[in-house]
C-alpha cells in the first residue's frame, strides 16, 4: 500500500492550447450537466453524513462523483444505478498500481464483457500522464480524469456553484491511499473498500461476489504489501 501523497499541480499549462480550449469548453457542458442531474433527482444522493469523513461509508449510499472520460465524455456515478460499479483510484506515479496493471487490464477485458461496469479514474497526473501509460500497457480501459485537474480550470468567482461542486466532492472522496478499490452495488451502497493492490484473482472474486449479489463482507480491507 502506498503511503498518502500529495497530489502534484494539476498538469502543466504550457501542454498546448487544444487541451486547455477543450477543457474550458467541457467545464461549461459540466454546469448543464449538473442542471439535468438536479432535475432528475441526483442532487439528492450520497448527501447524508459529513463531508469531513476520510472515505465513503460503508454500507450507505456512494456520494456523487463526477469527471470526464479521456473522450470528453462527462461521467456521473449516479448514472450508473442499478448496475453495480467497481472504481480503481490509481496512478502511474504509484508503484502497487503499476504493479497490478497487468492484472488489472485482464481482470478488466473479463469483467466488462460480464456486465461489471469499471472506472478507472487517475489521480494525481495529468490525463495525457495516465493515456501514455494505459497506451503502454496495451490496456483496452478509457482513462477517467483527475477531477482536480479539471477543477483548474474552473473560474470559481465566474462560476461558484461549480466550484463549490467540485470542493463539495473533494471533501466527500478523500483518496489518501493508491490504489483504493471502491466496490459499489447495484443500490448505490458502498459494499467494501480494499486500500491495496489486488491480484486478478481477487479482482475476479470480489466483483463477481457483487454482480451475483453474494455476500461481501462489508468492510474497509487493508493489505500491507511486504
Amino acid at each position: 500500500m502506498t503511503e498518502p501523497r500529495n497530489t502534484p499541480p494539476p498538469g502543466n499549462r504550457q501542454r498546448g492550447t487544444s487541451i486547455a480550449l477543450a477543457l474550458l469548453i467541457i467545464v461549461a457542458l459540466v454546469g448543464a450537466t449538473w442542471w439535468l442531474g438536479e432535475r432528475n433527482g441526483w442532487a439528492d444522493i450520497g448527501t447524508g453524513g459529513s463531508n469531513a469523513q476520510l472515505l465513503p461509508k460503508i454500507g450507505e449510499e456512494a456520494p456523487e462523483f463526477f469527471t470526464l472520460r479521456e473522450d470528453g465524455q462527462p461521467m456521473l456515478l449516479s448514472q450508473f444505478r442499478g448496475q453495480p460499479v467497481w472504481m480503481n483510484f490509481w496512478g502511474s506515479w504509484c508503484f502497487p498500481c503499476r504493479a497490478e496493471m497487468p492484472e488489472f487490464v485482464t481482470a478488466y477485458d473479463t469483467l466488462t464483457a460480464e456486465g461489471m461496469v469499471i472506472l478507472p479514474i487517475s489521480l494525481g497526473e495529468a490525463p495525457e500522464q495516465a493515456i501514455n501509460y494505459r497506451n503502454l500497457v496495451g490496456g483496452n480501459f478509457p482513462v477517467y480524469i483527475d477531477p482536480t485537474y479539471i477543477q483548474s480550470f474552473v473560474d470559481a468567482d465566474a462560476n461558484p456553484d461549480i466550484a463549490a461542486r467540485f470542493e463539495g466532492m473533494r471533501s466527500d472522496w478523500q483518496i489518501k491511499n493508491y490504489p483504493t478499490h471502491v466496490f459499489i452495488d447495484a443500490d448505490g451502497i458502498v459494499r467494501q473498500i480494499i486500500l491495496a493492490q489486488m491480484t486478478e484473482e481477487e479482482m475476479l472474486e470480489t466483483a463477481r461476489n457483487l454482480m451475483t449479489e453474494a455476500s461481501l463482507m462489508p468492510e474497509i480491507v487493508v493489505k500491507r504489501i511486504d
